[in-house]
């Protein structure tokens, strides 16, 4: 954001010199970028972060530094003057996509003089990089950078159908912009128009139908909320950045739709003539609803270390635009947050407001804060106790990146059968797809590392995903669902990715109580071998079963590919469906100081009998005293065996909490073992 030292001075008058303003804007939070003469004025070039579009405008600005020299802030009211006419019978509002643009209002002035603008707005403009074009369209230019809300200005006699209609632009619609180039629009954006054709791309830029043009005598000057993701999406879709939408992006005051509109009118009657027509034509609501935020008396010290009086704690916040509301008792106030102040809506960031005009300085080094606990949530106690048993395992960490190719797009995902979802322009060269599963990245790592000679990388990620959803009225707030993944690529077999998924699970707790209880079930999908894959299906009590992971060997086609040459396992978990099972505290459990007996079991069973039926069976007959159940061995032999039989080697690890096991007991909980093995699969003990 570039600003006009004289501009500034319209609204704040800030003593000192250029560079002390400078100095006080950069401690309170904007970034000072560079400064510049031009003619009797300066430019000053800030950096404004995302959560501070109130300070794209100039009143936004001189409204901090009002605040960090104690200066009154002038800001104009406007009221134009209304002629003959009314608004509402030159043209009609409508608006089918209220979830894109809450609220549209438009004001018309007609026979105004197009032609170039006086030289102090020309200056003005010029200071802060911007050429000038008419004095039409410089009053909307100005007006944007003065509050901060884009306008745009119509010619009226150029809508067709006396109609402006706020919608989402048909699947391939043309559109023709002011810089004469034409764009294909998606279903995804918003345009506004008339009762033909669009007129102008919601939020970035008009169309060159309606343009201001040396014959336009009738304007219609439109001042409109808009949703700031589809904005962006259209912007960045269709590469048509321009000031408007960068605004939109961030969300600009929602209060300043009207005053901006007014303020419009009125200078464009000042510099062009005309007769504004009487009142408005408005459309929608505004879609605003400032936080309600209690700040504790004691909060500030507390987060800070130094006292800062509560007078000057409510000195400084009015000044700012909070209002103070009525609190329930005297040791907690309550704020409510302006309009234009959308970030602020936690303790927290009132006591940043009071610290950065305060002055940081003013925070001792050597301060003693109060420390308080941070209670971790369980989607956060699940991603940290996820990574410390996958580390502990000896697996490093990786990051790969969210955008992958249409090759790697195509491996299917073990969480929808979705096609993936597309970017415009591709944030990478070649990557022009979000990922739907992190096994492929994770592959390719992997595939990485070897070529370089390390053949022993054994990788995992916590990352998302990304699916989208079907558009319905349920999933109108978020078409598209992003899973929180664990995913992990060592080298070894089925069994070694199977018990680092089993390790997850029982570091976060899952089936600790007798709720759940993890079932391994065989599966075809991609880049498994056939044959050599599960899906991990978490069974609860009242609860459908529901998917929770996949496991399994990779395929000699996909390890090609990846140039894998030896033998790779792979898994992938949705953590996001493992948060319940989270304990937030660990157990503490004092060791058995008695000693473990350990017996071999050899039982034969059909087959197709899993061993996850059979792990359940042994687990249920030997109950607390089984400390480990180990398969060793599977063995086929036909004439030994007989046909479609197979022998099962198990260790068992029996250890009593209360006492050393004698040879009789641990005979019995074999015998029981054994024979809830037969009830449950039909195994019998191979002798």
């Amino acid at each position: 954001m570039i600003i006009s030292t004289n501009w500034l001075a319209d609204y704040v008058q800030v003593p000192g010199t250029d560079d002390d303003l400078v100095d006080r804007l950069l401690m309170s939070g904007l970034n000072h970028e560079s400064t510049t003469r031009v003619g009797d004025d300066t430019a000053i070039e800030i950096e404004v972060t995302s959560n501070r579009p109130d300070c794209l405008g100039h009143i936004g600005v001189a409204r901090e530094a009002s605040v960090l020299y104690g200066r009154p802030l002038h800001v104009p009211d406007p009221r134009p003057l209304e002629g003959a006419g009314e608004a509402s019978h030159s043209i009609v509002v409508e608006i089918r996509s209220p979830e894109i643009c809450p609220c549209y209002m438009a004001r018309v002035i007609r026979g105004v003089r197009v032609g170039p603008s006086p030289q102090w707005l020309v200056d003005r403009l010029a200071t802060v990089g911007m050429a000038s074009v008419n004095n039409v369209v410089d009053v909307t230019n100005y007006v944007m950078l003065e509050c901060g809300q884009p306008l745009h200005a119509f010619d009226l006699t150029r809508i067709r159908g006396g109609r402006i209609v706020v919608r989402r632009a048909a699947e391939g619609e043309p559109f023709t912009a002011i810089n004469h180039k034409v764009y294909t629009l998606t279903e995804r954006m918003c345009v506004i128009a008339d009762a033909e054709r669009p007129v102008a791309l919601a939020g970035v830029m008009g169309g060159a139908d309606t343009e201001i043009g040396p014959g336009t005598t009738d304007v219609l000057i439109e001042s409109a909320q808009f949703a700031p993701l589809p904005v962006r999406a259209a912007a960045r879709g269709l590469v048509l950045a321009s000031p408007s939408s960068y605004r939109f992006e961030r969300g600009p005051d929602p209060a300043m739709v009207d005053w901006a509109s007014r303020r419009a009118a009125a200078l464009m009657l000042e510099l062009a003539g005309g007769v504004l027509e009487r009142g408005s034509v408005i459309a929608g609501e505004l879609a605003s609803a400032p936080a309600t935020i209690p700040l504790p008396a004691e909060r500030v010290g507390e987060v800070l270390g130094v006292d800062v009086a509560e007078t000057r704690q409510r000195e400084i916040l009015t000044a700012l635009g909070f209002v103070e509301e009525p609190s329930a008792g005297p040791q907690t106030r309550r704020w409510r947050a302006p309009t234009w102040r959308r970030d602020c809506w936690r303790d927290i960031d009132l006591v940043e407001e009071i610290a950065r005009i305060e002055g940081y300085s003013r925070v001792s080094e050597n301060a003693v804060i109060a420390a308080r606990p941070i209670e971790l949530s369980p989607r956060e106690v699940t991603v940290r106790r996820a990574g410390e048993v996958l580390v502990g395992a000896g697996l490093c960490e990786a990051m790969t990146r969210s955008v992958v190719t249409e090759a790697f797009a195509a491996t299917a995902s073990p969480w929808g059968e979705t096609p993936p979802i597309l970017i415009a322009p591709p944030l990478v060269r070649g990557a022009d797809r979000l990922r739907r599963s992190l096994l492929p990245s994770l592959l390719e790592a992997r595939g990485g590392n070897v070529a370089v000679g390390v053949d022993d990388a054994d990788l995992f990620e916590i990352a998302r995903a990304y699916l989208a959803r079907p558009v319905t009225e349920e999933n109108a707030a978020s078409p598209i669902e992003e899973p929180l993944l664990v995913s992990l690529v060592v080298g070894g077999d089925f069994a070694r990715a199977k018990g680092l998924a089993d390790a997850v699970c029982a570091g976060l707790g899952t089936g600790r109580d007798g709720e759940a209880r993890l079932v391994y079930r065989p599966v075809v999908l991609e880049p498994f071998a056939r044959g050599r894959a599960a899906e991990i299906v978490l069974e609860r009590r009242g609860h459908a079963a529901v998917r929770i992971g996949v496991v399994g060997e990779v395929s000699k086609a996909a390890a090609d590919r990846f140039g894998l040459d030896a033998a790779v396992a792979a898994a992938e978990l949705r953590l996001d469906r493992l948060d319940f099972t989270a304990l937030l505290e660990r157990p503490l459990v004092k060791p058995s100081d008695f000693p473990a007996m350990q017996r071999d079991v050899n039982l034969v069973v059909d087959e197709s009998v899993r061993w996850g039926d059979v792990a359940d069976a042994i687990t249920s007959a030997a109950g607390e005293v089984l400390e480990e159940c180990r398969l060793v061995q599977v063995w086929q032999d036909a004439e030994r065996l007989g046909a479609g039989q197979k022998s099962l080697v198990v260790t068992l690890a029996l250890r009593s909490a209360t006492g050393t096991l004698s040879g009789e007991e641990a005979g019995r909980i074999v015998d029981a073992v054994v024979a809830e093995c037969g009830r449950r699969v039909n195994a019998v003990l191979r002798r």
